[in-house]
């Protein structure tokens, strides 16, 4: 029989977040010192410092052309909902992201497990108007975009939060969100959807082998 001083507490594994250290740094956008009133917006390809280019073709990887930039407002008054960025269930497959985010040290990014998969809402983008905000930015996706997973707070429990304040990868297949508690400060994200080169998504534990010692909790 076990007692209390043989059990020993497995710490569950982070499958949702790491630091990365990368040799450059990257330049606040000057949008992102204007407040906004949509918590996504879109960016140029062309738009993205090509050191970053550079350094991820080193790893045999480059981005998808859907750059996305993510607002989160002080006070939380416009904030990243509930949602997954892949087209299939959370946790049937995972993808890595590179983002960049400038805000205050108390805002966070938020992952999120269903505790029934019944409870999953599925959102069409042509609907939500997610598609329209690419073609306006004259966006014609290289990745499947078509729709996405969300679910109600109520139907989830909250898993892992981090602040990222440092270049981070994030795993964006499970269901994530932001929050940001600041009155003043606002929170803005570059990110990047890393792809092999062969145009498929870099899965997070991939990523994690991938860039190795570079990586950190």
């Amino acid at each position: 029989m076990k007692t209390l001083d043989t059990i020993i507490v497995v710490k569950k594994m982070n499958i949702y977040h790491r630091y990365i250290t990368v040799p450059f740094e990257y330049e606040k956008p000057k949008k992102f010192l204007e407040s906004s009133d949509s918590f996504i917006n879109n960016f140029s390809h062309d738009d993205i410092q090509s050191d970053v280019l550079v350094w991820l073709s080193k790893y045999d990887l480059r981005i998808s052309n859907v750059v996305e930039a993510f607002y989160t407002s002080a006070s939380n008054k416009v904030s990243v909902p509930i949602h997954n960025d892949l087209t299939i269930k959370p946790g049937v497959r995972d993808a890595a992201k590179l983002n960049f985010t400038w805000g205050p040290s108390e805002s966070k990014t938020r992952w999120w497990r269903v505790r029934d998969e019944s409870k999953l809402i599925e959102i069409i983008h042509e609907d939500s108007g997610y598609n329209q905000g690419l073609r306006d930015a004259g966006i014609i996706p290289d990745i499947d975009c078509h729709k996405c997973y969300s679910a109600n707070e109520e139907d989830l429990e909250l898993v892992h939060e981090a602040t990222i304040d440092k270049p981070s990868l994030l795993n964006v297949g499970q269901l994530h969100s932001t929050h940001n508690p600041n009155p003043t400060e606002d929170r803005w994200t570059l990110s990047l959807t890393l792809l092999t080169n062969d145009g498929k998504h870099l899965t997070f534990s991939d990523a994690l082998h991938k860039f190795g010692e570079l990586t950190y909790e």
